[in-house]
């Protein structure tokens, strides 16, 4: 993995007001393990978390997944990738949303949609925070909200993320009153 990468993402972190660079290091770190885990391609993965939400990061939310794997094959020929390592990458960063039109296929992909969906187990209070103080949602609209983002995130895990959080999901739910 290049230290370019990684730097690039964090200097676009450091212009967020959320909690972005707590966000990408989640999804790298489980990006990592579970590669080990399940023999994947850890470069891959690896690469793949750093720039998966790229665009978002330049402040394109809309289609950020179809528009960040443009960018990262941009950024990728500029480091000179070779094409297959490209093209796997991007097929990770366009089918890591919960897009149904650009489903995981390759066991990397099915990584990184499995590591940003994990990440938010570990940024909970974020979530909440941002909910209630950022959004100024009413108790039960910011409940529903965490609801169904958690819910979202528990259905896009592949089994063995699954299992990585089962506990702090069931905490979620058990404070959530689910």
């Amino acid at each position: 993995m290049t230290p370019k990468i990684k730097h690039l993402i964090l200097e676009l972190c450091k212009n967020q007001d959320w909690a972005w660079k707590s966000h990408i290091e989640s999804v790298v770190k489980h990006s990592k393990e579970l590669a080990k885990k399940l023999g994947a391609d850890e470069e891959v993965c690896e690469i793949s978390a750093w720039l998966h939400d790229i665009k978002k990061l330049k402040g394109e939310k809309e289609n950020h997944h179809i528009h960040g794997s443009e960018e990262a094959e941009k950024i990728l020929k500029e480091l000179n990738f070779n094409e297959d390592k490209i093209k796997q990458i991007k097929h990770c960063i366009l089918t890591h949303s919960s897009d149904k039109t650009y489903p995981p296929k390759s066991k990397e992909a099915k990584i990184l949609a499995s590591a940003d969906a994990l990440s938010h187990f570990d940024d909970f209070l974020t979530f909440t925070y941002h909910v209630y103080k950022i959004r100024n949602m009413s108790l039960s609209g910011g409940r529903n909200k965490l609801i169904n983002k958690y819910n979202t995130a528990w259905n896009k895990l592949m089994p063995e993320a699954k299992e990585m959080v089962r506990e702090k999901y069931k905490a979620i739910k058990l404070i959530l009153n689910v």
